[in-house]
């Protein structure tokens, strides 16, 4: 039990807490009735986007209140005791008990019962924000713990927009800001995207292993009483030098060097990855669930830092994985909006958003490797329909016309700058 002084302290203690951060350029509509569930990975930014909430609803904190249930002060919390610190925070900011307020619960999963107190602050027409993210409940279970009484919004590491805002500002566009700009897209490319990682460069190797080896290996394994960790942490380097692959293949690897575990548990361990947000596996864009699973899946890595500190430098996948992210920041859901695309042919196309575009990534478009890029999408709209065909490049901008197809070739920062995307099936981008 929360003692009544202990929560006089707390309540008091984050009504007058004012944190520095770097807002997101995330658009939110907080819904009516329903919690706002903030999704994302470990170390992502969602608390410090709750502050920014904060301030954007109630910079003067009149009527609002946040609070982490990860404060030691708050170990063993019930749903009474969040009742309790109900009745406190009324009595020191004397409001009338009708008042609508908006609570920011953070961390939440950490209480046992937290949902029928947060079902009793929406019944009184309240405004709920939550974040949580653990071993004991991953954030994306949080909404189907509410019984669809909250709406998602996805938040994941910095996008490169939000990085190039951050380090150059609004400078006028010149030969030197180009290279300042390729400069940081370098970065990024390297070392990913995590906020802490971007805020401290000097530190971003020991982050990086911080968040690699105590944030997601634990949480898998406490999470799911992993046995076979050296399995897990094998298949996780594998799954960061594969370009495409399957179980099987993935399985048959282990075997032939004597890493004993079966297909099903390998299967498990991607499934895990994935609940986590650590981990896509990109399926094709086939309407056959068996040839969907013939051929196998693309994996992605939330962050291309993930990447690096599992000692992946090769530039083709590491510049791959960063467009993928991009679209994912976007709004496109892996496997349902945004695909990859096998030709009748059996050639790759590596995004595919169904009825919008079609998307090829490659380093350098060059005469040796045109052929090989450009024809899977011209085959490929040729197949689907789809007209919009881009070429994703680290620099070089043109527009070819092939086949009586355009394709444009943009180079990322501009990429970064002019994508749209529409996705009919996502509501996070909206209007606070």
């Amino acid at each position: 039990m929360i003692e009544r002084e202990t929560w006089e302290e707390v309540i008091a203690d984050y009504l007058e807490l004012r944190v520095d951060y770097v807002p997101r350029q995330v658009e939110v509509k907080l819904p009516l009735s329903r919690a706002l569930t903030i999704v994302g990975p470990r170390r992502a930014g969602k608390t410090y986007f709750l502050f920014q909430l904060w301030d954007e609803l109630d910079d003067e904190r009149r009527k609002s209140l946040y609070v982490n249930f990860e404060d030691p002060r708050l170990i063993g919390a019930t749903s009474n005791d969040l009742m309790e610190m109900l009745r406190v925070y009324y009595s020191l900011v004397e409001l009338p008990r009708n008042e609508k307020l908006t609570f920011l619960l953070d961390e939440v999963q950490a209480v046992e019962g937290w949902e029928r107190f947060v079902r009793y602050l929406l019944d009184r027409g309240h405004r709920v924000i939550l974040t949580g993210s653990s071993s004991r409940l991953l954030s994306k279970e949080i909404a189907t713990v509410l019984r669809g009484r909250s709406v998602t919004l996805n938040l994941y590491p910095f996008s490169l927009h939000e990085v190039l805002k951050l380090k150059i500002g609004n400078e006028l566009p010149s030969l030197e800001v180009r290279g300042k700009v390729l400069g940081v897209l370098r970065e990024c490319l390297e070392w990913g995207l995590y906020p802490e990682v971007v805020l401290q460069p000097e530190l971003r190797r020991e982050l990086l292993r911080e968040i690699l080896d105590v944030t997601i290996y634990r949480d898998i394994v406490e999470r799911w009483r992993v046995d076979n960790i050296k399995a897990l942490r094998f298949l996780f380097r594998l799954l960061a030098r594969s370009s495409h692959t399957s179980v099987t293949k993935l399985h048959s690897t282990m075997k032939s060097l004597g890493i004993a575990v079966g297909k099903p548990t390998l299967a498990n361990y991607i499934e895990y990855l994935n609940d986590a947000l650590v981990l896509f596996p990109l399926r094709a864009h086939v309407k056959s669930e068996k040839k969907r699973e013939l051929l196998g899946f693309k994996p992605y890595f939330v962050d291309n830092g993930l990447l690096g500190v599992l000692g992946v430098t090769d530039r083709g996948r590491l510049f791959e994985n960063l467009v993928f992210t991009e679209l994912l920041k976007a709004g496109l859901e892996p496997n349902e909006e945004l695909f990859f695309y096998v030709t009748e042919s059996k050639r790759e196309v590596d995004f595919i958003i169904p009825g919008e575009e079609l998307i090829q990534v490659t380093w350098k478009l060059s005469p040796g490797n045109e052929g090989r890029e450009l024809s899977p999408l011209i085959e490929a709209s040729a197949e689907t329909g789809i007209e919009r065909l881009t070429v994703v490049t680290w620099e070089g901008r043109k527009t070819l016309e092939i086949g009586g197809k355009i394709v444009q070739v943009v180079p990322l920062d501009k990429w970064v700058k002019e994508k749209r995307v529409t996705s009919p099936l996502s509501s996070r981008s909206q209007t606070l």
